[in-house]
């Protein structure tokens, strides 16, 4: 079943990129396959479809860190300006810009150190996201559907409902591919949407080489990250089959220690789930001086409720992060202690149904 958005908020939409001269693209901190794969389609977007035979604006694609190694095959990933690298750049783009699309987060804190630059600036600013609560205030418009598979999904039927599925070509079909692919780990998350398997389908009409994304996606480990996830789950992986909880954690020490960096950790926290009894599962990383919670569940207890409760994070029901207001060790207390009360709790509540 495809997917229809709210006609109004498209058409708005495409009234603010039509007036556009200036344009910077910005997605998450420390980007996942969907912030680039959503950053980079809509560039290759604008480019190929939306600007086809006008004059082109400039264009920018700016995130907060830099595009994982693993990211860089997707075509023009070498425009995309990072803030640790060169932050007077990034906050020049953004001081300069008429219009500021934003692209798979939900509000300003997600791009630190770029937060400032985005709410003190006076562009437009556009947002197309998939996670709860985005910030209506800051935003001109926005374009948002909570738990759906991924930002790169909704910039599809975004792009076929503002021109039609034939403006979308093979750049941006294979960014968008790509994101959707890695947010749903190759389909197997928990979505039974229809619009999901359509939008895919779709995107398969071009030679995306989807066997070449999954494989650059799941099968790239370093010999590096394979010993670091040997350590960690022989190491630094508590379990608590009663409650069906897993959990790693790591330190700055410990990553140090293996020779690591935190694009090693990536992807680990999907571990805490391949065990059968487990239904949640969380890791704990100390990295850049800030410690950081990836949380993922396979059944009906909601990891965004909780990520939100107690360390004032946030995303999905089933995937969600948050970084600590604690120091590593409070982190480790204060998840074990309120995640072990809170899926007791949920646990007899369910058997009580």
């Amino acid at each position: 079943m495809a997917l229809t958005l709210d006609n109004e908020l498209v058409e708005r939409f495409a009234v603010h990129l039509g007036k556009a001269k200036n344009i910077v693209i910005v997605s998450h901190m420390n980007p996942d396959g969907d912030a680039v794969g959503s950053a980079l389609g809509a560039y290759h977007w604008l480019r190929t479809a939306f600007y086809a035979g006008d004059t082109m604006p400039q264009i920018s694609v700016v995130l907060p860190h830099p595009c994982p190694d693993d990211m860089r095959y997707l075509p023009d990933s070498d425009i995309i300006i990072n803030a640790k690298e060169n932050l007077a750049l990034c906050e020049r783009r953004f001081a300069e810009a008429d219009l500021i699309w934003g692209v798979d987060f939900n509000n300003a804190s997600r791009i630190l150190p770029l937060d400032k630059a985005l709410t003190q600036s006076k562009a437009v600013k556009l947002l197309v996201d998939h996670h709860h609560n985005p910030d209506q205030e800051l935003f001109n418009t926005v374009i948002s559907i909570p738990d759906l598979s991924s930002t790169c999904e909704l910039l599809y039927w975004l792009f076929v409902q503002m021109i039609s599925d034939s403006s979308i070509a093979l750049p941006t079909a294979r960014c968008l591919f790509h994101g959707i692919n890695t947010d749903t780990g190759c389909f197997a998350y928990a979505n039974e949407d229809p619009s999901l398997y359509e939008a895919a389908a779709a995107l398969l009409r071009h030679p995306v080489g989807a066997a070449d994304i999954h494989n650059r996606t799941f099968n790239n480990y370093s010999i590096r990250k394979m010993q670091i996830l040997g350590f960690l789950l022989s190491q630094r992986l508590k379990i608590f089959p009663e409650v069906g909880f897993a959990y790693i954690y790591i330190n700055a020490a410990d990553l140090t220690a293996l020779g690591g960096t935190a694009n090693d950790l990536e992807g680990i926290v999907n571990y805490t789930l391949m065990m059968q009894p487990m239904v949640v599962g969380a890791m704990v990383k100390e990295t850049d001086g800030k410690v950081r919670l990836s949380f993922r569940a396979k059944g009906d207890f909601d990891v965004n409720v909780f990520a939100h409760k107690y360390f004032g994070g946030g995303g999905h029901t089933k995937a969600s992060g948050a970084t600590s207001p604690y120091d590593f060790e409070t982190s480790l207390k204060v998840l074990e202690e309120n995640m072990l009360r809170e899926l007791s709790s949920h646990l007899e509540n369910t058997q009580q149904i």
